[in-house]
């Protein structure tokens, strides 16, 4: 009985992954319930002492706690220093809870790997929804599929925002398929692929165009994989004479990228980059808190001699943003987390050995490409769609490969 209990228990931590990573595609507000029954789910097995939920939940990792600490310390110091911290703001320092997504999704991997469960692998679920998301973008263009009045956004109510978490997925799947082991994993990863890149060109969003090519850079980069360069040139050239010959309007949509004129999203975004640059150059170190910048757009446009037309939630860069909403500290502490990520998947990549540790492995080190190539001209680390692809994967990464390192050094 205690023998099917277990492997039932450990059924469910292996379908944790696949499903969390589908259920975002869905519908992305239902993975706060997902992620706090992780934690339950965790707390229910681990050792029932302080030590065991630290290392459970990954609260071992100090100098990752430490860059995230500053980060949100800076951030939260912010709003303190600079508003009237009101019921808007109090409830914008909440919204910051979110961050335990990645530790709740960390136990998730550490328990696959300390219960030494064989995982077979498989992302048909997660081709599923994307097919559905397919038709039913065909069904809307009468179909056309490919069409820059009717941009594909799923199931999200932004086309940018489910570009950018569809690019960090495909990017997690592209690690999957260059190092399937079978036939079955094979064709489900490659579809999921061309599919997702198909979507990926109908949502008409540069930034995502120009995260997948560094993406793809990257992986061929760590690979050498010829496949995949094979692939690459030839997906290259077509894309190529698509855009030669204007096919979907995509020379249309990338020769916009170079209208400047302040009607223009290009031309609106320097005027968004320059207001939020000044507010950073006043509040330096701490910034004014978390997305309270936005507030200020209109009087900094005002000083700057800048048309007010436009005023958005957000910075358009993800670097900009954390400059004037939590200042230099907070942006030393963000890219000390991701930096550290980046060097710990590293050298696990380097050193791996098991298929799973690769695949999850580079998969996370692709994901901060692509959260990085999208960061650029969009904040996608405040997006809740982008974000939660971001906790799941590195959270299930980190934990998953922090405990094989330690079962491995053991032997």
């Amino acid at each position: 009985m205690s023998a099917i209990k277990s492997s039932f228990i450990s059924t469910l931590v292996v379908l944790f992954f696949p499903f969390a990573l589908t259920i975002n595609l869905v519908n992305f507000f239902w993975m706060d319930a997902l992620f706090v029954g992780m934690t339950i789910f965790a707390l229910a097995l681990a050792n029932r002492s302080w030590s065991g939920i630290k290392t459970a939940f990954g609260l071992n990792e100090r100098i990752l706690l430490c860059f995230l600490c500053a980060y949100f310390f800076s951030g939260i110091l912010g709003y303190i220093l600079n508003s009237p911290m009101q019921a808007h703001e109090l409830s914008k320092i909440a919204n910051l809870r979110w961050i335990w997504g990645f530790f709740a999704c960390f136990s998730a991997g550490h328990l696959i790997a300390s219960r030494k469960t064989k995982a077979h692998w498989s992302f048909a679920i997660v081709l599923v929804v994307l097919v559905l998301i397919a038709v039913k973008h065909y069904q809307q263009t009468n179909g056309e599929f490919f069409s820059q009045e009717i941009r594909t956004q799923g199931f999200y109510s932004n086309p940018n925002y489910f570009a950018m978490a569809v690019v960090v997925l495909w990017a997690l799947i592209l690690s999957f398929a260059i190092y399937s082991t079978d036939l079955f994993s094979r064709i489900t990863t490659g579809l999921i692929l061309v599919l997702g890149s198909a979507i990926l060109l109908a949502t008409y969003t540069r930034t995502a165009w120009i995260a997948m090519a560094l993406v793809t850079a990257t992986a061929l980069l760590y690979t050498k994989n010829k496949k995949v360069l094979a692939i690459s040139v030839v997906a290259a050239g077509v894309f190529g004479i698509a855009v030669l010959f204007n096919w979907f309007d995509l020379k249309e949509r990338i020769l916009y990228s170079f209208n400047f004129s302040s009607s223009s999203s290009q031309g609106a975004r320097f005027a968004i980059w320059n207001a939020t640059w000044h507010i950073f150059l006043d509040h330096p170190l701490f910034g004014v808190g978390f997305e309270h910048a936005a507030k200020l757009y209109r009087t900094y446009y005002v000083e700057l001699g800048q048309p007010t037309d436009y005023v958005p939630g957000h910075a358009h860069n993800q670097f900009l943003d954390i400059l004037s909403g939590a200042g230099l500290v907070g942006l030393l502490g963000y890219m000390g987390a991701f930096g550290s990520g980046v060097i710990f998947f590293h050298k696990k990549f380097k050193s791996a050995t098991e298929t799973l540790s690769k695949q999850l492995s580079l998969g996370a080190l692709l994901s901060i490409v692509a959260l990085f190539g999208c960061s650029m001209t969009e904040t996608p680390i405040i997006q809740q769609e982008t974000r939660n692809y971001i906790l799941i994967i590195l959270g299930f990464a980190y934990g998953y490969l922090s405990e094989k390192d330690k079962k491995e050094a053991a032997r």
